[in-house]
This record gives structure tokens, C-alpha cells and sequence, in this order.
């Protein structure tokens, strides 16, 4: 009896201790999203366009200007420090904000600045509706607490808060599904996730959803693997959490392929044993991802051309595709062009791809810490999934899972990288032609995270049981510590929450 309790008073102080994980990314999403002014360079603008017209049930049918609605709330409260240095405005300084000025004073400068603003054309049009759909009820409701002008465009990123609270949580569930016994898994993939300072959190973009929704479906793809009869309700839920993923960002696809995969190999198993257990699951997980995703495409081919919307876009941004034959000429294919398109790809999936003051917000200390780390631990992952390593057949299936899901997103932006000519766009480029946009691994946040900490806890295993925990709270102090020395910049900009 007394071991029972002692159980379930550890196992209350570790949710205990979970919950202020939660808790504390909460906070920490909450103070940056203020700090940075509105409209950061990753695309923020376009993203916040798109809100405005789901916010009147509109859905976008072409790759159209930026709309007049969007315009008003651009202008007056757009800031310049994201992609100008001061030295270009009189006297050093960036000016005030035009919110802050009379409107007969600035009146000339917020025309120009409309003119500027509104030849820009939104690439984005053809992206899935689910976050746009869902911001703009949560827009709404903000409005209707009586929020107007910059806060109500502070209340859109604030929705932040909650997903990255739920990320950690759903971090936890999933860790404690894969190695119940392993405290260092189950305390280290909430606490690494918590503290990961992608700065995709701190803006309006589509991207933060992707964690929670491929999440959610990394988790049934856990429980696909552990059972040996897959129910009905299991089957629509994968179903449900196929179609989130692919309804949020498109560059989800191949972690969705990989997850898909992974259920019909298991499915397979199970049918060999016991024909036929999971067929029904299976049907219910087509039907449910199937219906939503494919009346999307419909939509998609129907108003941009094809069934991603793709080719439009990649016309609009200047790129074209080259010759096959051409393809393999990539630097890519040598070691210094694959070792700098893992580095900065594995540095901006950690810490985010904002400008202030037209450079990136980074050091490159702990860039090279992100790109090393993650190259070893993802190494070490690997090598501790052998039968020697202490792990059930279901921890080696689901630890691997985790990581063929991340690789199969690398993958994915390698061969984006050497299938185009990038044209005259600024990133990627001809002269770095690569594609390193780590927020569009961001569906892979939580995977990543259970294979990093399961390589530290391996290379850690002949050592005490604590050490793996110590040395991820040396890893998140120092990531904290980078982060707050990069963006300390950002709290004394005039454009930003805490100046209103």
C-alpha cells in the first residue's frame, strides 16, 4: 500500500512539474510575441491577410494583391526595424510609429507607404484553410471582447500561448506512451520542447499549428503500432489527424507519408495474424482523411491549376524547374554543400528564420551547437534502436518512426532544393541554392524531440539514470540563455506590445 502511494505521489509531482512546463513556454511565447513588432519578415503579412478574409467566410480563389482591409491594418502599425538597419532613416533612428502621430502629420507618409505596400502579391492564397479558419473565429472573438487596433492584432498571436502549452503537453503524452519507464524521456521531450526557441512562435504564420496536428497524429500512429486489434475509433482518429496535418501546411505531406506508412506496414502484420483485424480501422481512417483533404484538392485544382496550387506559386516567385540531368550538378552532392545546408537548416528549425534590422537573428556559436548536437543525437538515436539497446519491440518501432518522420522532412527540402532554379528570388537563391526553411519542419517539433532525447539518454546509459536529465538541463539553460541574448534587441523597439 505504501509503494502504491509513494507511486502516485511521484507520479502527481511529475504532472505537477509538467504543467509548469507548460506553464513557463506559455509565458516565454507570450513576452516574445509582445516584443516583436508586427510584420516580421517570415511572410507575417501575407499570413494575416489570409485571416482577414476567412474572417468573412471568404476563401482565396487566386494569387491576388494584398486586400484593402489588410492594407489598413498594415500600414499605420507595420514596423521597419525587421528589414532596414537605422543608419537608413535621418538621424540614425527609426521613426515614430505612425500610430502614435496625429493623422494631418503623417498623412503623406501613410500614403506612400500604401503605394509600397500595395503592389504585393499574396503567394500564399493556395495555402490549406485550417489555421486561417480557425484564428480568424479566434480574431472574432477577440473582437468581441472589445479589442480594436494593434491589440487586436496582438490577440491573433497570442493564440500562440495555447499551442505551445499543448504542444508540451501532447510532447509529455507521447514520450509517456513510448517508455513509461524512462524518466528521462518522459521529463526530457516536454522540457526540450518547452524551452526550443523557434521564433515561428512569436508571429501569425501557419506553421505553429503543424506540431499539434501531426502531433496528435504521431500519437495514433503510437497506438496503431502497440495494439494488435486497431478499433473503429482509432481508425477515425488517424483519419481525422491525416487530415489536420494536411489541411494546416503542405509541407507536412511527407511526414504524413511516412506516418501513412507506418500503418499500413503494421496493418499488414496484423492481418497476416489475425485476418481481418484491421481492416475496418483502415477504411475508417481513408474515409475520414480522404472526404476533407481530397474536396481540398478539388478546390485547389479548380481555382489555381493543379492539386497543390504549387505551380502558380513557384511561377510567382520566379522559380523554374531544371532539366532532370541538371539536377544531380547540386552542390548539395558534395560534403561541404551537404554539411552547410544541414547546418543552416538544422539552425533555423531550432531557431527560426526572423530579421532584425535586415540580418538574421542569430549567433553562430549556437547555430553550430543546433546543427552538431542534433547530427550526433539523431546518429546516436539510431545506433541505440539495436536489440541490445534495453527497448521492447513496439519503444525500437516507435523510436524509428520518429526518426524516419524527421529525415523524410530533410529529405523532402533537399530535393526541393536541387529540382529548381531559384531565379532571381533573395532565399534560396543561385548562389545558395537551398532550401532551409526549418519552420516547415515544424510538424516534426515533437518526433525530433523524442529522438534527441532518446540519443542523449543513450549515450548517456552507462553513466547514473540522472545524467541524461542534467545534460538536457544544460542544453535548454544554454538555448535560453542564446535566445535571450539574440533577441533582447527586440524589447526596445517603439512598435512593439509593451510600448502601446
Amino acid at each position: 500500500m505504501a509503494s502504491r502511494e509513494s507511486k502516485a505521489f511521484v507520479a502527481a509531482k511529475e504532472r505537477v512539474l509538467i504543467l509548469l512546463l507548460c506553464v513557463t513556454a506559455a509565458l516565454r511565447v507570450f513576452i516574445l510575441s509582445a516584443a516583436f513588432p508586427f510584420f516580421s519578415n517570415i511572410d507575417e503579412d501575407l499570413h494575416f491577410d489570409l485571416i482577414t478574409q476567412y474572417s468573412h467566410a471568404q476563401v482565396p480563389r487566386s494569387f491576388d494583391r494584398l486586400k484593402e482591409e489588410t492594407l489598413n491594418w498594415i500600414v499605420p502599425y507595420a514596423s521597419p526595424e525587421f528589414m532596414f538597419p537605422p543608419e537608413q532613416f535621418p538621424n540614425g533612428k527609426f521613426p515614430v510609429p505612425l500610430w502614435k502621430e496625429p493623422w494631418s502629420k503623417v498623412e503623406p507618409e501613410i500614403a506612400s507607404t500604401r503605394a509600397a505596400w500595395s503592389s504585393e502579391i499574396n503567394f500564399e492564397s493556395s495555402q490549406p484553410p485550417l489555421y486561417y479558419a480557425l484564428v480568424s473565429a479566434w480574431w472574432w472573438l477577440g473582437k468581441y471582447f472589445g479589442l480594436a487596433g494593434l491589440q487586436s492584432l496582438y490577440w491573433i498571436r497570442f493564440l500562440n500561448v495555447s499551442l505551445i502549452a499543448m504542444m508540451v503537453w501532447l510532447g509529455y503524452v507521447t514520450a509517456r506512451t513510448i517508455a513509461p519507464e524512462r524518466m528521462a524521456l518522459r521529463i526530457g521531450v516536454p522540457l526540450l520542447l518547452a524551452f526550443i526557441p523557434q521564433n515561428v512562435f512569436y508571429a501569425m504564420n501557419n506553421d505553429v499549428l503543424s506540431p499539434l496536428c501531426f502531433g496528435t497524429l504521431f500519437l495514433c500512429v503510437l497506438q496503431w503500432l502497440r495494439t494488435n486489434a486497431p478499433s473503429f475509433l482509432l481508425g477515425a482518429l488517424t483519419g481525422v489527424g491525416v487530415a489536420a496535418t494536411c489541411l494546416t501546411k503542405l509541407s507536412n505531406l511527407p511526414l504524413v507519408a511516412v506516418a501513412l506508412a507506418v500503418i499500413v506496414a503494421r496493418s499488414v502484420t496484423i492481418n497476416l495474424r489475425t485476418p481481418p483485424a484491421g481492416l475496418i480501422a483502415l477504411a475508417a481512417l481513408i474515409s475520414c482523411a480522404a472526404i476533407p483533404v481530397g474536396t481540398w484538392m478539388l478546390w485547389t485544382k479548380f481555382h489555381f491549376g493543379d492539386l497543390t496550387g504549387s505551380t502558380a506559386k513557384i511561377g510567382l516567385l520566379g522559380w523554374t524547374r531544371k532539366p532532370f540531368g541538371d539536377w544531380w550538378q547540386h552542390p548539395i552532392f558534395t560534403p561541404h554543400g551537404v554539411w552547410i545546408f544541414w547546418w543552416d537548416l538544422i539552425a533555423s528549425f531550432w531557431r527560426g528564420e526572423v530579421s532584425w534590422h535586415g540580418q538574421p537573428l542569430r549567433w553562430p556559436g549556437p547555430d553550430g551547437f543546433y546543427a552538431v548536437s542534433s547530427l550526433l543525437l539523431v546518429a546516436a538515436a539510431t545506433v541505440g534502436l539495436r536489440k541490445q539497446a534495453a527497448l521492447s519491440a513496439f519503444q525500437r518501432q516507435a523510436i524509428g518512426s520518429a526518426i524516419l518522420i524527421f529525415l523524410a522532412g530533410v529529405v523532402f527540402l533537399a530535393l526541393l532544393s536541387i529540382q529548381f532554379d531559384f531565379g532571381n528570388c533573395i532565399n534560396p537563391s543561385r548562389e545558395h541554392p537551398y532550401f532551409t526553411s526549418g519552420r516547415l519542419l515544424s510538424g516534426a517539433l515533437i518526433p525530433f524531440a523524442v529522438v534527441y532525447v532518446y540519443g542523449a539518454s543513450w549515450i548517456c546509459r552507462r553513466s547514473n539514470t540522472a545524467l541524461p536529465l542534467i545534460v538536457l538541463v544544460l542544453i535548454v539553460a544554454f538555448v535560453t540563455t542564446s535566445e535571450i541574448l539574440v533577441n533582447r534587441v527586440v524589447f526596445v523597439s517603439e512598435h512593439n506590445w509593451f510600448h502601446l
